[in-house]
Order: C-alpha cells, then structure tokens, then sequence
C-alpha cells in the first residue's frame, strides 16, 4: 500500500508540474502521405493516449490482482473485464458525440456512467447463469468493489492524459468567487502552447485555471487506496462505496467549476450523470448481499505475473494506445534531410 501510494503520488506529482508544457502533448509524428513539396503529412501520437492507454491496464491489472485474491475463477474475471471493456472503450466515444455534439472526443465519465449502471444487475444475472450452467459460484459485491477501486486508481493516472492535452479543464481564476480565487491561487494550472485544448476551444492558454484536473487526481487516488485498504482487510461492501462516492460526488461538483465544453444543456449532463450514479450505486451497495472470502494477495500476484496475464495486458495497452493516441484534431508536416558533415 504505502509503495503503490508513494509511486502514485510521484508519478502524479511530476505529471502536474510537467504535462500541462508545450513540449508535453505529442510524443512523435508519423509520416504518412508526402506532400508534393517532398515534405510528408504526419499523424500525432499523443501522451493522451499514452496515459489513458495506461491507467486503463492498470486497472484491468488491479481488477486480476483483486479478484484472484478472493478466489473468483479465471473465466468469470476475464469475462467481466471483457464485457466491460467492450462497452466502454466504444461508449466513450460515442457518448461524446451525442452529448458534445463532437466527432474526435472521448469522454470517460460517460463511459464509466454507463459501467456504473449495467455492472450490478449484469453480475446478478451472471451469477446466477455461472450457478445454473457451470455449477461456478461468484460473489458479486467483491466484484463491484474491486471495479470501483481500479476504476479511481486509473482515472487518477487518467487526468495526465488531460494535463498532456489541455482538456477537462477549469474556469479562470478571474472568473471565480474571491474565496476560490484565493484558495487556488496557491496552485492554479496554467497551460501553454496553441495545439492544447484549453487553446483553440477557449482561448485560455496562458491563463490561471482553477486545477480541475490535480483536485480530481488527488481526490480520486485517496479514496482508490482507502479502498484497497478496506478491500484487503476483507471490507468489500465499504471497499466499493469509499471510492464510488468519493469519485462521482467530486465529479458532479466539478462539473460547476469546468470551463470546457460540456454540452448544449443549461445544466451539465454529466452533472445529472454523476448524482444519479451516486444514488444508484449507494443504493445498489448497500441492498446486495455481501460476503466473500477474506483477499489472499499473494495469490492475486501470482495471476498477474503467468506469461498468458502479461502478454494480454501488453496487447491491451497498444490498442488502447492507438485507439486513444492518434490525434485527430492536430496535424503535422514532417521534412528529412541528410547531415553531409556524418556521411
């Protein structure tokens, strides 16, 4: 615990001082097409993606390590992390564009809004399918718990993807009440370079924001490893309800300090997104049954090191990658030249 906490907070450290630089956005430009000049269109691939390409394995990862812990079959595990992926890599999307009204956007919350409301009555269903067909038994609620710590830890490592971009960014501090301003002028973030977001959309580049993105990392890494705590002490019920309602109430109120584009509604969606996840979720964590048996984490390791585990999560993260990485808002013009004096 105390070694995940300290690299997660240094990497998380690092990255807010950091990402939010010019240099931070684009980690190469691939030629694809050459021009007529002899110069070539590149396509960029982004921290963006580097980021949201790793906290998604992480969290695939931590959900393997969490649930081999109490024992639940392989089969069971692999078929919830591929159910789940498979509607909210989509989802991500194809939520952004109906809410946003944008084609080349993503949106997470929407995705994981929609995890939030299929996963109990989904895992209900399955275990009573895994009892009747397969004679497998799973417990549900440590399911539920392990998805709400991994979903926290990840989205924490997720917000780099937002500092390396410029996206899900705050209001200025000029426009905020004097009490904001001056709790956030201690550490506002300010964004720079003309291909951020937070540039071409707003026109805020330059600009003290009010740190969205560092208050949703802290917030939802603190109450991811309070869960993890309370989940290896065999807690699952609180396990899941500490992170699930730590990381959806800082969402519904961020969404009142967010200056990005949130839809065509008076009121955010994602407002509405967030308090209903959190009544649901409440609801749905304290009327299901809980038990479980107590996490054994050796075991849990154990899974995650076989060569099958890590080759799949390897494969995860490059797809993931290229689904996330390449910019389709920003473009490049790449040149090559010979350095005569090193022939």
């Amino acid at each position: 615990m105390a070694g995940l906490a300290a690299v997660l907070f240094g990497v998380l450290a690092w990255g807010i001082r950091t990402l939010p630089a010019e240099r931070w956005q684009m980690i190469a430009a691939v030629p694809m097409a050459k021009n007529g000049n002899g110069e070539w269109q590149g396509l960029n691939l982004t921290f963006y993606g580097f980021f949201s390409a790793t906290g998604s394995t992480f969290g695939v990862a931590l959900v393997i390590v969490l649930l081999s812990s109490v024992g639940m079959p392989r089969v069971a595990a692999a078929a919830v992390i591929a159910v789940m992926l498979a509607i909210c890599v989509p989802a991500s999307r194809v939520l952004a564009r109906l809410i946003e009204g944008k084609r080349n956007t993503f949106t997470i919350a929407g995705a994981a809004f929609l995890a939030s409301l299929i996963l109990p009555p989904g895992l209900l269903l399955a275990q009573r399918v895994l009892a009747a067909w397969l004679d497998m038994r799973i417990e549900v609620m440590p399911i539920l718990a392990a998805s709400a710590i991994a979903y926290a830890l990840s989205e924490a490592i997720g917000r780099l993807a937002c500092l390396s971009f410029g996206c899900c960014y705050g209001k200025p501090l000029r426009e905020t009440g004097p009490r904001l301003a001056r709790l956030f002028a201690r550490f506002p973030l300010v964004f720079h370079g003309s291909t951020k977001k937070v540039a071409y959309a707003s026109g805020l580049a330059e600009e003290p924001l009010v740190p969205v993105q560092t208050v949703t990392a802290a917030i939802f890494s603190m109450s991811g490893l309070i869960g993890l705590g309370l989940f290896l002490g065999g807690h699952f019920r609180l396990a899941g309800m500490v992170p699930a309602l730590a990381t959806w109430g800082w969402r519904a109120v961020s969404e009142l300090l967010r200056a990005d584009h949130r839809g065509n509604t008076r009121l955010s969606v994602y407002l509405a997104m967030a308090l209903i996840a959190m009544a649901y979720l409440a609801v749905m964590m304290t009327l299901l049954p809980g038990g479980g048996t107590v996490p054994n984490l050796e075991a849990g390791l154990a899974k995650l090191v076989s060569t099958g585990v890590i080759v799949m999560l390897q494969g995860m993260w490059v797809g993931l990658f290229l689904y996330y990485g390449r910019s389709r808002v920003t473009g490049s013009v790449v040149s090559f030249h010979v350095v005569v004096e090193r022939v």
